[in-house]
């Protein structure tokens, strides 16, 4: 290892984006690694999908993280390998021994396991960072971990991608905590509105108020319920095309989106989404935690009636403006239930019959993109309005 990566440092870097309730560190195959647990699956995406491939220190300590297939972790003793955040009265025991659980554990950090477990594996391969000239102006210098440990960096700049503290948004000298708040910049100004701004970052978490700058119409201001949701968006939103236009999205200086005073002109630029029906993430555990996707030409469509058909949907989707390259419903879980035939079965069948899925995919990501603005929320019949979100997989 090249310079030390201590328990502490891994927990002030990954708490960044939500509590971290357990952490066990090991070396296997000459590489130090470790097993980090979160509550939650979405704070456990917002992690890797900000820190995987960003270093620890500059030039070296490559972090590579993946999903472990591990649900819980079983931790025994409170030391500088093993920590339970949730259980600080454990013993310390012998720091060589809390791998002894660890043995069945099978190869760590193989594979994507799916988003099933909330527990994140990183592995740093650090075995082949041994001939690296230091370039930094000592263990601590500007890097990461330095200002994880609470150690000065004036007089440095942090170069942004190259450093995994920059990544995960940590508070440095001179620069603001996490915020809810979005800054998003050249926006198309003839087309952009709060609305749709509120259904694409919904995407990734519940936008609470959008506010479209007065005299600066393509940037908007945008505040999402949580940090790690905000910094979701930002990993999938900078650099995309929305209306004809690569956006930028970064952190704003700015704790909350102030709402205008009575009297003072706005010109409906500005809009309070807190108590939306739309928001995909208000319910604990909701399914649509599991579902968050990087932009992509598909979509996936949800929420589609019985009686609705593949060509209603395709014309829905035409007449405003789209060219529908292919669709698929998703198998009818209902009529492959039937075939089973007793009666709770078929009870369960016809309500999965009633939560019809498919995918749709459009001419381009930039097509689809608008698709997602438009389409989500089309009603389709009385009751039913469509879901849409971007797809893991093409048709």
């Amino acid at each position: 290892m090249v310079y030390p990566v201590t328990l502490d440092v891994l927990h002030q870097l990954f708490s960044r984006f939500g509590k971290v309730l357990k952490i066990v560190t090991f070396t296997k195959n000459n590489s130090f690694q470790a097993l980090i647990q979160y509550p939650d699956v979405v704070t456990a995406q917002s992690a890797k999908l900000s820190l995987d491939g960003q270093n620890i220190y500059n030039s070296c300590c490559t972090l590579r993280i993946e999903y472990s297939k591990l649900s819980n972790l079983n931790v025994k003793y409170n030391n500088d390998k093993s920590r339970d955040y949730t259980n600080p009265g454990l013993p310390t025991g012998d720091a060589g021994m809390e791998m002894g659980s660890m043995g069945a554990l099978g190869p760590l950090g193989l594979g994507m396991a799916g988003l099933g477990g909330a527990a994140g594996v990183l592995a740093s391969p650090f075995a082949a960072m041994h001939g690296l000239g230091s370039p930094l102006t000592g263990p601590y210098g500007n890097s990461a971990v330095g200002a994880a440990a609470g150690m000065p960096l004036a007089g440095f700049s942090l170069p942004g991608a190259a450093n995994a503290l920059n990544a995960a948004g940590l508070r440095i000298t001179g620069q603001p905590g996490g915020s809810c708040v979005l800054l998003v910049s050249n926006l198309n100004e003839e087309m952009v509105t709060p609305d749709a701004l509120f259904t694409l970052f919904g995407v990734y978490g519940d936008v609470q108020r959008v506010k479209i700058l007065y005299n600066k119409k393509d940037s908007a201001l945008i505040q999402m319920a949580e940090p790690h949701q905000a910094n979701l968006a930002m990993t999938h939103m900078d650099k995309l095309r929305m209306f004809g236009k690569q956006i930028r999205v970064m952190p704003s200086k700015h704790l909350n989106v102030q709402l205008p005073k009575e009297g003072q002109p706005d010109a409906g630029l500005t809009k309070d989404y807190t108590t939306s029906p739309l928001h995909r993430f208000k319910k604990p555990g909701s399914k649509n935690y599991q579902n968050i996707y990087p932009p992509s030409a598909t979509l996936h469509l949800s929420n589609i009636p019985p009686s609705v058909t593949e060509e209603e949907i395709s014309e829905a989707f035409a007449k405003n403006g789209f060219q529908v390259k292919g669709f698929k419903f998703f198998p009818s879980f209902g009529k492959l239930l039937k075939e089973d035939a007793s009666e709770s079965v078929l009870e369960l069948s016809s309500d999965l019959k009633d939560r019809k899925m498919a995918l749709i995919q459009l001419s381009s990501m930039d097509e689809a993109v608008s698709a997602l603005i438009k389409m989500h929320n089309y009603q389709l019949s009385e009751q039913n309005h469509l879901r849409v979100s971007f797809s893991k997989s093409n048709i």
